[in-house]
């Protein structure tokens, strides 16, 4: 198994009951019998999974990497917290007729 559509079918078929599993960059390379895994790989892996509803990032070593499930739910869909309310204040009010510029002491 040497390209990554073959690879990521594999583990999509052979972890399809989990639903986040890691691995290291030794055991993606004895998995596809690779010389070295490049990022490239990495990354053709990666988009082949989404098609399954999957992703697989790297640590920031890329020592790990995690095959991990996509949500399907929007985050607004959540809430958002940060959503203008009606009750929302101004943090600042600016009064025109109060202000005073005062120019920097050297």
């Amino acid at each position: 198994m040497k390209s990554a559509k073959e690879f990521a079918a594999w583990m999509k078929e052979r972890f399809e009951s989990h639903s986040d599993v890691w691995l290291t960059r030794k055991d993606i390379t004895e998995l596809t019998g690779r010389q070295s895994v490049r990022s490239e790989f990495i990354h053709d892996v990666h988009c082949e999974l989404i098609n399954f509803g999957r992703a697989l990032i790297a640590d920031m070593r890329n020592d790990r990497y995690y095959m991990v499930s996509l949500s399907g739910i929007y985050w607004k869909d959540v809430g958002d917290i940060y959503a203008r309310s009606e009750n929302s204040v101004e943090a600042f009010p600016t009064d025109a007729n109060n202000t005073t510029v005062r120019p920097l002491r050297k």
